[in-house]
């Protein structure tokens, strides 16, 4: 399992200015070490979110603003999805293979304005489970600001080991 070192830099260096320097280095792990098209080992980005949890404790869903707010500051995607149509976008789930391999998704309900993903975990460490479940929420409401669309992203974690289900929904 694995995510592109882009995941990496984009978290640290929204820490080190959101939060400054200390938080940043409480982390204790450097962004010049990270490389962004280099694949690197998921349970280490896990590691990361969770010193951020410990750091932000008190503040809700902070790891998913963090994914929301990266994914909207990154110049790829703000070009790739802007005027995208959100059920094309949402129905496919290929795009994304190729910066993180953790999980299985699946699109199970696809209509317009509204679009249903089940997502499989591969690990069982439910830590790891909900503080992807969070990022990936975070990814997913960033793809709907990018695309201009006014909507939600509920997350249901499902009876099972490591399945989340999201509820995508825009007008």
């Amino acid at each position: 399992m694995w995510v592109r070192g882009i995941f990496y830099r984009q978290v640290l260096k929204y820490i080190k200015q959101r939060r400054g320097q200390t938080s940043y280095d409480l982390l204790g792990m450097d962004i010049d070490k990270y490389k962004i098209e280099e694949k690197y080992d998921f349970e280490d980005f896990m590691t990361l979110l969770s010193k951020i949890k410990l750091i932000t404790s008190g503040e809700e869903d902070y790891i998913a603003k963090i994914s929301r707010e990266t994914m909207t500051e990154e110049a790829t995607w703000k070009n790739l999805f802007r005027r995208m149509d959100p059920t094309s976008v949402f129905a496919s789930t290929q795009r994304q293979d190729g910066r993180h391999q953790l999980a299985d998704y699946k699109p199970v309900i696809v209509a317009d304005g509204h679009v249903v993903i089940k997502m499989n975990m591969w690990t069982d460490n439910l830590e790891h489970q909900n503080l992807w479940a969070e990022f990936y929420q975070g990814r997913l409401e960033g793809i709907l600001e990018l695309m201009g669309r006014k909507g939600s992203v509920k997350q249901v974690r499902e009876f099972g080991n490591g399945i989340f289900t999201y509820t995508v929904e825009w007008v």
